[in-house]
């Protein structure tokens, strides 16, 4: 049974290949039979390129502008057409909201405050939607010196050590890192800068009691006081 189907399928199959052979050589050679004609290669380019060229040129008219017939008020504007396109975006994010945003809920978490043992602050910037840019390699840290467990001459060795970095006014320190490949190098970089300026400010040998802080540098900004009066009135 098996011999006989493959014997019936046999010849459709070579007449299958036969034809797709044929037509994938039908540019180059004309089949006539069984009789091979050869086809001008020069005359058969030169009618292509013809083809090709009356397509363009087509394309060309359907966009020239100096033979684009007078506008009959069927269709919008430029500005109809921007304003449509900002419709679509703002019903595509609508149907985000509906849709895909309620199904985000499963993996929502509740705010927990970070523990008052996370001291350090680090502030980096991220662009989304882009390349990694130039300022995201940049991280600032900031952190209260009052928080640092520093006293008397240890405090005073650390404030001279971090200089003009120090505001008196917010007791906080504030460095910044730009110079590694990436943010999380400028991190570590900072949290090593900052640990061994508090191992210096510790060390016993010069604690450069006899040179003065001078914050001079800082420009304390005066903050005027609301006016009491000006609060609504509890009844």
């Amino acid at each position: 049974m098996s011999s006989t189907l493959t014997g019936c399928l046999r010849p459709r199959l070579v007449q299958h290949t036969t034809q797709a052979t044929r037509s994938l050589h039908a540019s180059s050679v004309q089949l006539v039979g069984r009789s091979h004609k050869k086809v001008n290669f020069k005359a058969h380019a030169i009618k292509n390129r013809k083809e090709h060229a009356e397509i363009y040129d087509e394309q060309d008219r359907a966009y020239d502008m100096e033979q684009m017939g007078d506008w009959e008020y069927d269709d919008h504007h430029t500005y109809g057409h921007l304003l449509i396109e900002n419709i679509r975006d703002v019903r595509k994010y609508v149907r985000m909201m509906k849709f895909e945003h309620p199904t985000l809920s499963q993996y929502a978490k509740p705010f927990r405050p970070p523990p008052s043992t996370n001291i350090l602050r680090f502030e980096s910037t991220v662009t989304v939607g882009d390349k990694v840019q130039a300022q995201d390699r940049k991280v600032v840290l900031r952190v209260k010196v009052s928080d640092l467990g520093l006293k008397g001459p240890e405090l005073h060795k650390f404030l001279l050590l971090v200089g003009v970095r120090y505001n008196p006014e917010t007791d906080e320190l504030k460095m910044s890192e730009s110079r590694e490949s990436t943010s999380l190098l400028n991190k570590k970089k900072l949290a090593d800068t900052l640990s061994e300026l508090i191992n210096e400010a510790k060390k016993k040998d010069d604690m450069f009691a006899d040179v003065p802080l001078n914050f001079s540098y800082h420009k304390y900004k005066y903050k005027m006081p609301f006016p009491k009066e000006w609060l609504p009135k509890s009844n």
